[in-house]
C-alpha cells in the first residue's frame, strides 16, 4: 500500500472488519505513514466487529492528528475502548472528535474514561458530537463546556430514555460558567425544570406524575430564566436543538412511548416562561423542539419567533394522542 503523494495520507477512512485478510498491510501502511496523519475515521463493517480489536494490533500513535472519529455500532465495547481509542494521539491538539451510529438503537458506552481521555484536548476543541445514544452524565458534559474554550459545537443526539443521563440536569449546571463563547452549535437536552403549566393529563395520569417539582413557585419561575440567560451569552448559535424526534422505527419502538418519553420537565419556550431572553441570537437558522412538551402555538409566541428568529426554522412535532384539555 505504497502511496507517493505525502498529502493523500491526511485523511484516513477504514471500513474495519476484523476478518480482513489485508489487515496486516493496513497496519503496515499506518506505521509507515502514521506521522502523515491528521484525520482518522473507524467504521464498523457489521455488528459483531469489535473495536477492542482493532485496538489489540500493533497500532502506531499518531503524533499530529487533529480529527477522529468512529462510526459504530462497536456495541460490545466498553469504555476503556473508547479511551483508548482517543488516546491514539500522543498530543493534546484534537480540534474535531465524532462518535456516530447510524442505528439509532444501539450505544457507545462513553462515560467517565472516554471523558478522561477527551478533556486532554478541551483545550483545543471545536466539534464534539455523539450521533447515537451514550451514557453521558451532566457534570461530564457540564464540564466539557466549562473547559473547552474553543469549542463551536456541542452536538448529543439523545437517548428517548432519560435514565441513561445524556442530558443536562438544569439546577446542578445553572451556576456553572460555560467558557464556550463561540459556540455555533448546541445541542443537548436540558431537563429537571418544574413545569407547573402542564396541566393535561399524561397518558391517563395526572402530570404530577410525569413532571418535576423542585423549590418554591418563584424558584421554578427563576430557574427558566436563569437557564434562558445562560443560552442567550451564545449569540453566534446558528443551530439550537433543545429537543429530538423520536425514531419510532426504533427495535422494541411502541406506540406509547411516543408520550411517555416525551420531555416534560424541559423549559416551556413561551413568552411567559421567559423565552424573550433569547431574543439576541439573530443567527439562529435551526431550532429543534422536537417531542419536547412546548406551547408555542399561540399568535403570541408565533409573532415572537417571526420578529426575533425570522431565518430560523422551528421544528415541532407532537404525538399522536395528545390530549385536548391544556388550559
Amino acid at each position: 500500500m505504497d502511496m507517493f503523494y505525502p498529502h493523500l495520507w491526511r485523511a484516513i477512512d477504514i471500513n474495519w472488519n476484523d476478518h480482513l485478510v489485508w489487515k496486516k498491510d493496513i497496519i503496515d501502511a499506518l506505521q509507515t505513514n502514521n506521522h502523515l496523519i491528521q484525520s482518522l475515521k473507524l467504521r464498523a463493517d457489521t455488528s459483531r466487529d469489535r473495536l477492542l480489536w482493532f485496538l489489540e494490533l500493533e497500532l502506531p500513535t499518531f503524533p499530529h492528528l487533529t480529527s477522529l472519529e468512529l462510526e459504530g455500532p462497536f456495541k460490545q465495547d466498553e469504555d476503556p475502548d473508547f479511551a483508548a481509542f482517543i488516546n491514539l494521539t500522543p498530543g493534546t491538539g484534537l480540534k474535531r472528535l465524532v462518535f456516530s451510529n447510524p442505528k439509532t438503537d444501539n450505544y457507545f458506552a462513553l462515560s467517565r474514561d472516554s471523558f478522561e481521555a477527551i478533556f486532554k484536548h478541551a483545550h483545543t476543541l471545536q466539534v464534539f458530537r455523539i450521533e447515537a445514544m451514550s451514557f453521558l452524565t451532566s457534570t461530564l458534559i457540564d464540564k466539557l463546556l466549562c473547559s473547552a474554550p474553543h469549542l463551536k459545537e456541542l452536538y448529543l443526539l439523545n437517548s428517548q430514555d432519560s435514565n441513561s443521563g445524556h442530558w443536562l440536569d438544569a439546577p446542578e449546571i445553572i451556576h456553572s460558567q460555560w467558557v464556550c463563547s463561540d459556540l455555533e452549535v448546541f445541542a443537548c437536552r436540558i431537563e429537571n425544570i418544574s413545569r407547573p403549566d402542564i396541566k393535561r393529563t399524561i397518558a391517563g395520569l395526572d402530570p404530577s406524575k410525569m413532571t418535576v417539582s423542585i423549590g418554591t413557585p418563584q424558584e421554578m419561575v427563576e430557574l427558566q430564566l436563569q437557564m434562558y440567560a445562560k443560552l442567550a451569552r451564545f449569540t453566534k448559535l446558528r443551530e439550537l436543538r433543545l429537543g429530538f424526534l423520536m425514531d419510532t422505527s426504533a427495535a422494541g419502538y411502541r406506540r406509547a412511548d411516543k408520550e411517555y418519553f416525551r420531555q416534560y420537565d424541559c423549559l416551556a419556550m413561551t413568552v411567559e416562561s421567559g423565552v424573550g431572553l433569547l431574543k439576541a441570537l439573530k443567527a439562529l437558522r435551526v431550532v429543534g423542539l422536537e417531542d419536547m412538551e412546548v406551547y408555542i402555538e399561540s399568535d403570541k409566541e408565533q409573532n415572537w419567533f417571526a420578529e426575533h428568529w425570522p431565518n430560523a426554522v422551528i421544528g415541532v412535532t407532537d404525538y399522536e394522542n395528545r390530549d385536548s384539555d391544556q388550559e
